[in-house]
């Protein structure tokens, strides 16, 4: 259930995969919207779509309402003409939601039931940090993976975060293969790092590269 961690701990992690993302998002270029991704069928708009709306149900979840309560409100695309802004404002209002102490102790009604809102925070930092990755490639040529370019202690926690992610999502990833979370694991690299092993668990080829850079 995503390791024996504090809600303290717990907490920090989130921020930090918010962070991640929030980097490559913030890096999207303006022409490059529709480029692809490591993920099938989506392209970085799909991307950032699908991490917004995932933090939109956050503060509804946390507060006690069902998928039945909230209906279809975030269906479709919810990024309007400022993907960037619409983003950052519901990721501002995610971290907010659990800020509140008390959003620890539920189990908010997930869509394959309630869940313990420490898992829900573990699941949503595992999809923030491998769909960091996965824009990261997608618009940055140079293959620049989230963190590699800022202070030591930045890529230090980064690398402590991929690996707590990576222990926590071995123990549990056969049952979200079930369910076609994940596809089988892609061949690992020799000598590859943290990022490529997590990576490759998730299906994903660590060496992706957009056209025409794909290997």
């Amino acid at each position: 259930m995503g390791g024996t961690l504090t809600v303290t701990e717990r907490r920090s992690w989130l921020d930090w995969a918010m962070d991640v993302f929030d980097i490559q998002v913030r890096a999207v270029p303006p022409g490059a919207w529709q480029a692809p991704t490591p993920c099938p069928g989506w392209d970085v708009r799909a991307l950032v779509n699908h991490l917004t709306v995932e933090h939109l149900w956050v503060p509804p979840l946390l507060a006690g309402l069902t998928r039945e309560d909230i209906g279809t409100r975030y269906d479709g695309d919810q990024l309007g003409d400022d993907p960037v802004a619409r983003w950052t404002a519901t990721a501002r209002r995610s971290r907010h939601a659990w800020n509140r102490p008390e959003a620890w102790v539920g189990s908010p009604v997930l869509s394959f039931g309630p869940t313990p809102a420490d898992e829900y925070a573990f699941q949503l930092t595992a999809d923030l940090l491998i769909h960091g990755w996965d824009l990261a490639r997608a618009i940055d040529a140079a293959g620049r993976l989230p963190g590699d370019t800022t202070s030591a202690r930045t890529v230090g926690n980064n690398r402590e975060l991929v690996r707590w992610v990576h222990e926590a999502l071995e123990a549990q990833i056969d049952a979200w293969r079930v369910v076609g979370v994940f596809a089988e694991p892609a061949p690992v690299p020799a000598g590859a790092d943290e990022w490529a092993t997590l990576i490759a668990m998730t299906g994903r080829a660590p060496d992706w590269w957009p056209d025409p850079r794909s290997s």
